[in-house]
């Protein structure tokens, strides 16, 4: 029985909220030049768990435009992957007019784990598969904190 879409984003949701198999994503990510898309996904997921701290909410709304989103940042201008004008154009309305809350990012998020769902972790999953068993375990044995406890407690604040 071939798998269904949403078993597929289950499974990839599920193994990027274990520390070490995000973190290992992460490097494949970042083999592939496309570890800011992880990282955004990550800071959005890490924005809608907040409280209702509205002005906790807009510093961090605004340094996530500002570190992904802005004139000539990876997700609006890279060649390999960036969002597209129309969800780009939505966000900064959305700052011009201070409209700030957990969920301001939704529809950018959710493009971004399209991306990662239908063309990043399907190669990761083929490349795990294909490892020696040997050089797997090296590559999930960390040596130091988990990068995803790093992007999801938003230490840059």
């Amino acid at each position: 029985m071939p798998i269904l879409n949403s078993d597929l984003r289950k499974e990839f949701l599920t193994y990027l909220n274990q520390p070490e198999s995000c973190e290992l994503f992460y490097m494949y990510m970042k083999s592939e030049q496309l570890e800011y898309v992880l990282e955004f996904y990550l800071a959005c997921d890490g924005l809608k768990n907040l409280i209702n701290d509205k002005k906790t909410q807009s510093s961090i709304i605004t340094l996530i435009y500002k570190y992904y989103l802005s004139n000539r940042k990876s997700l609006s201008s890279s060649k390999i992957f960036s969002l597209p004008d129309y969800l780009l154009s939505s966000i900064k309305q959305r700052l011009i007019k201070h409209e700030y809350h957990v969920r301001f990012y939704e529809q950018a998020q959710e493009y971004v784990l399209k991306y990662m769902l239908q063309m990043c972790y399907p190669k990761f999953f083929i490349e795990q598969q294909n490892l020696p068993q040997t050089k797997r375990q090296a590559l999930t044995t960390s040596t130091f904190s988990p990068m995803y406890k790093r992007l999801r407690s938003f230490t840059f604040l």
